[in-house]
C-alpha cells in the first residue's frame, strides 16, 4: 500500500472512503456528501488541524484512510497528535493496510518531533485495542465522556 498526506486533489476518494465509513457505524448516521466535503475541507486547508493520510493500492484504488487532529494541550503547550478516525474497506481488510496507516502516522509523528499519539477507542472496539496492544500502547487511564447534547 502507498500512503501520503491527502491534499484538496484526494477529496472525491476521501469522500468515498468516509461514506463507507460513516455508513458502517451503528452509532452515528451517515452524513449528506455536502457536510463531509465541507469538514475534510476545512481540515485538509488547515494542517494546524490536523492530517489525513490515504492509503491506495500499488494500482491507485484507494483502500482507506487514516485522520489525526493536532488537539491542542495546555499541559504540553503544544498540540497532541490524536488518532480519532482510521478506516480500511472491508474487502481489504487482515491484509496489514490498516497497520501500514498506523506506521505512516507513527513516522510522521516522530519526524515532527512529538513525544506521543493519543489514540481514544471505544470500550467495544477490540480490533483498534488488538492494534493498540500490537504498538505496546499504554492505557493512559483516562476515561472519555460523551455527552449526548440532543437529549434532554
Amino acid at each position: 500500500m502507498i500512503v501520503s498526506t491527502a491534499t484538496m486533489a484526494d477529496l472525491p476518494q476521501l469522500l468515498e472512503l468516509v461514506a463507507e465509513y460513516q455508513s458502517e457505524g451503528e452509532e452515528f448516521e451517515a452524513q449528506p456528501e455536502n457536510i463531509n466535503r465541507e469538514y475534510l475541507t476545512e481540515i485538509l486547508e488547515n494542517d494546524r488541524l490536523g492530517l489525513v493520510f490515504i492509503g491506495r493500492t500499488s494500482s491507485g484504488i484507494p483502500v482507506g484512510f487514516l485522520l489525526m487532529y493536532l488537539t491542542p494541550s495546555t499541559l504540553e503547550a503544544d498540540r497532541v497528535p490524536t488518532i480519532l478516525d482510521m478506516f480500511v474497506r472491508p474487502s481489504q481488510r487482515e491484509k496489514g493496510f490498516g497497520r501500514q496507516l498506523f506506521d505512516h502516522a507513527i513516522r510522521w509523528a516522530r519526524k515532527e518531533k512529538f513525544a506521543h499519539i493519543d489514540c481514544p477507542v471505544e470500550n467495544m472496539n477490540m480490533v483498534a485495542q488488538y492494534l493498540f496492544d500490537y504498538y505496546k500502547a499504554d492505557s493512559s487511564g483516562r476515561i472519555l465522556y460523551s455527552i449526548d447534547l440532543t437529549k434532554e
